[in-house]
């Protein structure tokens, strides 16, 4: 074993034998969760930062509307139309996803596709419109 294994071997021990049993039974039991809900929704990585998102759904029904969702940096991703709203969505979902406004996407989406895609908007996860008011921007 080099030194290099040696020390993450003995830095992950270390963690390990920190967590207290209680942490342990509540890390397991949000795994246990997190399998069966995808053992029970199959299709999720298909409808995962499309306009037939769980998230989505999940977030709808929570009373905010999106306008626009995709993947970047493997995060769904959600548009608002204003900052407020941005603001609600995100204070009740944070940390998952990544939240914009229609003020910042088009420059955030922009620097995304060159920085990632070398430019090439094709080569990006597609951008789903949801709601036909924005369709020139959210594309």
């Amino acid at each position: 074993m080099s030194e290099k294994e040696d020390n993450t071997d003995s830095v992950f021990n270390r963690i390990l034998n920190s967590i207290t049993p209680e942490q342990k039974a509540k890390f397991d039991a949000q795994f246990e969760a997190t399998e069966k809900w995808h053992n029970e929704h199959p299709d999720h990585g298909e409808r995962y930062g499309t306009d037939k998102s769980y998230w989505l759904e999940t977030i709808r029904e929570k009373g905010h509307n999106p306008i626009g969702i995709t993947v970047m940096l493997c995060e769904e991703t959600l548009i608002f139309a204003t900052e407020e709203e941005t603001d609600a969505a995100a204070k009740e979902f944070m940390p998952e996803g990544w939240w914009y406004t229609l003020n910042n996407w088009e420059q955030s989406r922009r620097e995304y596709v060159d920085k990632f895609y070398d430019g090439v908007e094709a080569d990006a996860p597609e951008v789903f419109c949801l709601d036909d008011k924005y369709k020139d921007i959210i594309k």
